[in-house]
């Protein structure tokens, strides 16, 4: 069994090498004779219709190419003859189709097709000359995985003239032309503007309508769009390099420990082997947790996906209706009187809001259906995997994306631990049922209450778990839905087994907002402390509560002022927690105003879309005014915001200007978290230049953006520094909290970034290795100092002093039942 799923994972990796257009015809011929080509990676409909209309317009362009002028399109046909037309557009093909829910710029998904194609063709070409040494270096041994991706190309430039590639200005041109192509080919895609600023726009690619239609009428599409790295059936390969963990096979490119651009970092980071130990004890715990298929919560998804049902965050299937132009046939805007022009700038308004309702929906439901394909492929297997790796600050992500388990409230629900525990304790179906209230979204309340309200709600919970699709309780009224709706199944099987119920899900634990948690810890604040739970107390403090109660005072000063229109607008409207809530979660990590006023403008949109379905006759008091309005209220939540942190701010502003000191040398920051983590802060300047390239029919200018290699971007240094070395500290203190459980004999874990998760068996050992491990990272060590002393030795220019510390006592985080509840 134990072979046959090796050779199973061999598989997978093979699917996802998708510049092998060989065996993906050998593939697809094979799925098709024997019936089983919606299984397959590459078999999906929307590629097989996109393949041969674009190879023959590629070869069309290339005929006419051949006897036409020198100029940037021969230059780009130049080198695209180089490959087999088939490759082309298989290639071109996936790589755009991969990307298509992203709305990723023009010029992004070009020099992504320019470097893949690149790629291909140094693999071609090392292939056709020493076919040998090429196999001999793909199937090098795992314990020199390290060195695989830096050894092909080192064995090519050694046995045969150096590999130089093209430049990131060719790839461009290159790739234009074929997302050119593409386009005219398939009308898969049309490109789009989109606003970065109120006077700054840039092109993105988007899905066609007929793109979408396609999706939803076809339940196998999703195979194509299924993200390149899959789960694993077998667990991931170790880490104890920079190259040695994840996937096992040569058809995967190895997974860098670290995602980052930077080699150089890489290669030194095999240099701290020894310190990073424990780094790499955590993560390879964390991927080597099995993982199934939630089969109750899946059926239900799968029946609603299938009637199209528009609840529990899943999107509509119909598209909402543009309204009515106010226009007659043939009448321009220009005739029109000043009554006439208002109406028609106010259809023009709400029109472009269906629109981008339209545009978001259709995302979404392109990714619920890539979900549900991953879904269906994975739900066999009675155990997956998913292969971590760190972002450069050290916080750790699953490798395959959309179904994992730092997904959204769908994927998280898809999901459960492979291996149940039975509860075994009271105290474990105590956890089970604060598990279920805090999935509700009944947790802003004493521990004791939110299992009270499970226990006064259980009819309604039995009923849900019994006729899911009949009460939709769940759906409709849970924060998180699909979570709450596994909890429902478990909390069944609990009245029906009692403490030999065998618990599969995992039980979440949530830090209160906790980037103030790190600084209010490092600057020993009691205030932002207090805010964030790290004391002891009889309720769970509110920090998001406690700003929007301030915001809605000074709302109320305004009544008699100059604002007191948006003042009267915004007490009708109405003003929650989750108005302040992203606002207030982000400003540590260095949010700004601007932010502030998007997140508002999000709360709104978001706030009247429920109320729609619930009325749909419901109109709000802020239509045509929602931007005003956003602008007026993010600056009294803003300000609000810094009258309770305080503390933070003042730790922000330190760290700001140490940033500001070395980026004007031009030196990148370095510091080394408490459990042997180097972080390299490294923003390089960018310099923006426009390349003239052809798109559609006529000349399009595309930035280009190229590093320069000598100069940091001093901007982005600064404002930067605090978001990551929280980072930093909160992805230290999750391995910290991973590798003591896991010495106290906790086997499974659910960790994303500050919501820990693990059995409710398991749970009274994980909440104690939580607070042990924070108090480790802030009493017997101290982050900020250690952070100076290794910054100092970078520059010979003075630093600030850290700011002053005030007079929490950390220690007392572990008397603290709300620090992580």
């Amino acid at each position: 069994m134990k072979e046959s799923l090796f050779h199973t994972q061999e598989t997978i990796e093979q699917k996802c090498r998708n510049e092998t257009i060989h065996r993906f015809e050998k593939d697809l011929t094979d799925k098709v004779q024997s019936g089983e080509e919606a299984a397959t990676y590459y078999g999906s409909p929307l590629m097989k219709r996109a393949i041969e209309p674009f190879v023959e317009l590629i070869q069309r362009e290339l005929d006419a190419a051949a006897v036409g002028k020198a100029g940037r399109k021969n230059i780009a046909m130049q080198y695209i003859e180089q490959f087999d037309v088939k490759v082309v557009a298989f290639i071109v093909g996936k790589t755009i189709i991969d990307r298509i829910t992203a709305k990723r710029t023009v010029q992004d998904v070009a020099v992504t097709i320019g470097t893949d194609l690149d790629e291909e063709l140094l693999r071609m070409e090392f292939e056709r000359q020493h076919p040998n040494l090429f196999r001999k270096v793909s199937n090098e041994a795992s314990d020199k995985r390290s060195r695989k991706a830096r050894n092909l190309k080192a064995a090519f430039n050694r046995y045969s003239t150096k590999w130089s590639g093209l430049s990131k200005r060719e790839k461009l041109h290159v790739g234009a032309k074929l997302l050119d192509i593409f386009q005219e080919a398939t009308g898969f895609i049309r490109f789009d503007n989109r606003w970065v600023t109120t006077n700054k726009e840039e092109k993105i690619v988007v899905p066609t309508q007929q793109v979408c239609d396609f999706v939803e009428k076809n339940r196998d599409i999703a195979a194509m769009l299924n993200p390149i790295y899959l789960p694993m059936v077998v667990p991931p390969a170790e880490w104890s390099s920079s190259y040695s963990g994840g996937y096992l096979t040569h058809h995967t490119k190895p997974l860098p420990f670290v995602k980052t651009l930077n080699r150089n970092y890489l290669e030194e980071l095999d240099g701290f082997s020894a310190q990073m130990s424990d780094v790499y004890d955590a993560v390879n715990t964390l991927q080597q947790t099995p993982w199934m298929i939630n089969e109750f919560t899946f059926v239900v998804f799968d029946m609603m996906f299938e009637q199209g049902m528009s609840v529990a965050g899943l999107p509509a299937r119909e598209d909402l209706p543009t309204p009515p132009c106010p226009l007659q046939k043939g009448q321009s805007s220009k005739d029109l009187n000043e009554a006439q022009i208002l109406e028609f700038r106010s259809w023009k308004s709400s029109a472009k809001k269906v629109y981008d309702e339209n545009i978001r929906t259709a995302s979404r439901r392109l990714m619920v259906a890539i979900m549900r394909n991953i879904g269906k492929q994975f739900a066999q297997y009675d155990a997956i995997y998913f292969p971590h790796t760190l972002d450069f600050r050290g916080r750790a992500y699953p490798v395959p994306h959309y179904l994992n388990p730092q997904g959204n409230t769908l994927a998280k629900g898809l999901l459960q631990f492979a291996d149940g525990k039975p509860l075994g304790t009271n105290d474990a179906a105590y956890e089970l049922a604060v598990h279920g209230a805090n999935c509700f979204g009944f947790d802003k309340v004493g521990l004791d209450e939110r299992v009270d309200w499970v226990e006064k709600h259980t009819d309604q919970i039995l009923d849900c778990a019994a006729n899911p699709m009949e009460n939709l309780w769940w759906a409709k009224e849970a924060d998180d839905p699909w979570c709450f709706l596994a909890f429902c199944k478990e909390w069944e099987g609990f009245q029906q087994n009692g403490l030999g119920h065998v618990s599969h899900i995992p039980i979440a634990k949530d830090g209160s907002c906790s980037g103030l948690q790190h600084f209010s810890a490092a600057l020993r604040d009691p205030i932002g402390g207090q805010a964030v739970n790290l004391l002891p107390s009889e309720k769970p403090s509110d920090i998001y509560q406690a700003v929007i109660d301030k915001t809605i005072e000074r709302v109320k000063a305004d009544l008699t002022g100059e604002k007191a229109n948006l003042a009267n607008l915004w007490l009708d409207y109405g003003m929650t927690r989750k108005t302040a809530k992203r606002s207030t979660m982000t400003r540590v990590y260095g949010s700004t105003l601007y932010a502030t006023k998007d997140f508002v403008l999000e709360y709104i949109r978001q706030t009247d879309e429920k109320r729609k379905l619930e009325n749909p006759n419901y109109k709000s008091v802020l239509a045509g005014v929602e931007f005003e309005a956003s602008v007026y209220l993010a600056r009294l939540i803003w300000d609000s915001i810094n009258e309770t942190v305080v503390a933070a701010k003042d730790a922000m502003d330190w760290l700001r200007d140490v940033a500001r000191v070395l980026s004007r040398e031009h030196i990148p920051i370095w510091w080394t978290t408490v459990d042997g983590f180097p972080v390299m802060q490294n923003y390089p300047n960018v310099n923006g230049r426009r390349v003239k390239t052809k798109l559609g029919d006529k000349l399009t200018y595309l930035t280009l953006n190229e590093e320069d290699k000598h100069r940091l971007d001093s901007r982005r240094q600064a404002n930067g520094i605090s978001p990551n070395w929280v980072h930093s500290n909160d992805g230290c203190h999750l391995r910290m909290t991973v590798n003591l459980a896991a010495y106290n004999g906790v086997t499974h874990f659910a960790m994303v970034h500050d919501s820990f998760a693990t059995h409710a068996s398991d749970i009274p050992m994980l909440n104690a290795c939580i607070r042990e491990a924070f108090v480790t990272l802030y009493v017997d060590n101290d982050p900020l100092e250690c952070f100076l002393t290794e910054v100092s030795d970078l520059t010979q220019n003075d630093l600030p002093s850290i700011p002053s510390k005030g007079t929490l006592d950390v220690e007392r985080v572990k008397s603290s039942e709300f620090f992580f509840a």
